[in-house]
C-alpha cells in the first residue's frame, strides 16, 4: 500500500503530461514529417540521416534557447547568428595573437588553427556573455529598442566577423573539437546531448524557479512586476547575456562540425531561431513559451527543412519555406490567444 502510495504522485504528473503531449499539434506535426517522409523516402529514417538531423537540432536548438528567453520577457534578439561566429572568431584571433608572446605558433599553414582548444571555448563564451550583457544593457538601461540595439549588434558583429578573418576561413584542428563535431554517445551525437544539457539547465530555471519564473512576469506585465519589487532591467539583461552564451554554444557546435570559421556563416539563422520559438509556442509579445516547446519546435523545423533537402527542394525555396512557416505561426498564435482571452 505504502509502494502505491508513494509512486501514485509522480503518475499523476506524468499521465497529464503525456495526455498533454499526445493532444499537443507539433508532436503530431512531427509525427507527421517522419511518416511522410519514410513513405517518400528510403533514406530518411536511415541511422546516418537521423544523426544528421540531430546534429541540426542541436545547432538551430540553442540559438533558439537564448532567443526564447528573451522573448519572454517581451524583447527580441537578432545578434545571435552574427555572435555565434564572432565569439569563435574572437576565441582564435586572440588565441593566435597570444602565441607569440609565449614562443609558440599556433596558426600554421596559412589558416590551420592548431592549438589549445580549450582556451578558445572559454574565451567564445565568455564573448557570448559579453556582447549578450552590452544588448541587455542597451535595451534596459539606456531604454534602446530591443529591435533596433540588436539589429545594430547583428550589423556590427557581422562587419568584426570579416575584418578579423580578414575575409578567409579558420580551419580548426583539435580533438576536443573533432570530439564535439563528430562523436557519438549510445549512438546519439555528443553535439546533441550537450544541447539536451542545455535544454535541461533552462527548464530547470526558467520553468522551476522564482527568479526564472521572473522572465514570465516582464513579459506578461512589465509595469506589474517593476510594482511588485522585480527588478526588471536586471533580469532583461540576464536574459540577454543568456542568450549570448546559448550563441556562443551553438558557434561551438556548428563550428566543431565544420571543422572551421567563416564569417559568412550563419546568416539568417536568427530569422530560423524566432521561427523555431513561435513554432512552439513562445509569444513575440512575451510572457509565454517554454524551453521544452522549443525543443518540438526544434525538431519540427529540423525535420521538415531535412525533408525538403532530400527532396531536392533548393535553399532558396527553404528560405521561402522559413518565411512562410514563420508568418504562419504568428498568425496562428494570435488567433489562438485571442481564442483563449474570449
Amino acid at each position: 500500500m505504502s509502494a502505491i502510495q508513494l509512486s501514485s504522485p509522480s503518475a499523476s504528473r506524468v499521465i497529464p503530461f503525456l495526455l498533454d503531449l499526445a493532444r499537443d499539434p507539433i508532436v503530431w506535426l512531427i509525427a507527421l514529417i517522419f511518416v511522410v517522409g519514410a513513405m517518400t523516402s528510403q533514406y530518411y529514417l536511415t541511422t546516418l540521416n537521423l544523426e544528421n538531423l540531430m546534429r541540426n537540432v542541436a545547432v538551430i536548438g540553442l540559438l533558439s534557447l537564448g532567443m526564447t528567453v528573451v522573448l519572454l520577457t517581451g524583447r527580441i534578439d537578432l545578434s545571435v547568428a552574427a555572435l555565434m561566429i564572432f565569439s569563435i572568431v574572437v576565441g582564435v584571433v586572440v588565441m593566435t595573437e597570444i602565441a607569440p608572446l609565449i614562443g609558440s605558433r599556433w596558426l600554421v599553414r596559412g589558416n590551420t588553427y592548431a592549438g589549445p582548444i580549450v582556451p578558445v571555448i572559454l574565451i567564445a563564451l565568455t564573448t557570448g556573455a559579453a556582447i549578450g550583457a552590452i544588448n541587455g544593457i542597451g535595451v534596459a538601461y539606456f531604454k534602446v529598442a530591443s529591435f533596433i540595439m540588436t539589429l545594430v549588434s547583428l550589423t556590427a558583429l557581422r562587419g568584426f566577423n570579416y575584418v578579423l578573418t580578414d575575409g578567409h576561413p579558420y580551419y580548426l584542428k583539435a580533438p576536443l573539437y573533432q570530439w564535439i563535431g563528430d562523436s557519438k554517445f549510445a549512438g546519439i551525437p555528443v553535439s546533441f546531448l550537450l544541447f539536451l544539457l542545455v535544454l535541461l539547465v533552462l527548464i530547470g530555471f526558467v520553468n522551476g524557479t522564482v527568479r526564472g519564473g521572473r522572465f514570465y512576469a516582464i513579459g506578461g506585465n512589465e509595469k506589474a512586476a517593476l510594482y511588485a519589487g522585480i527588478n526588471t532591467r536586471r533580469y532583461v539583461v540576464l536574459a540577454y547575456v543568456i542568450s549570448g552564451l546559448c550563441a556562443a554554444i551553438a558557434g561551438i557546435v556548428f563550428t566543431a562540425r565544420l571543422k572551421s570559421v567563416d564569417a559568412p556563416l550563419a546568416a539568417g539563422y536568427e530569422l530560423t531561431a524566432i521561427a523555431i520559438a513561435v513554432i512552439g509556442g513562445t509569444a513575440l509579445s512575451g510572457g509565454i513559451g517554454s524551453p521544452w516547446r522549443t525543443l518540438l519546435g526544434s525538431v519540427a523545423f529540423a525535420a521538415g527543412l531535412n525533408l525538403l533537402a532530400i527532396w531536392g527542394v533548393g535553399t532558396w525555396y527553404q528560405n521561402l519555406a522559413i518565411g512562410i512557416v514563420l508568418i504562419a505561426s504568428v498568425g496562428l498564435s494570435k488567433m489562438s490567444r485571442k481564442k483563449s482571452k474570449s
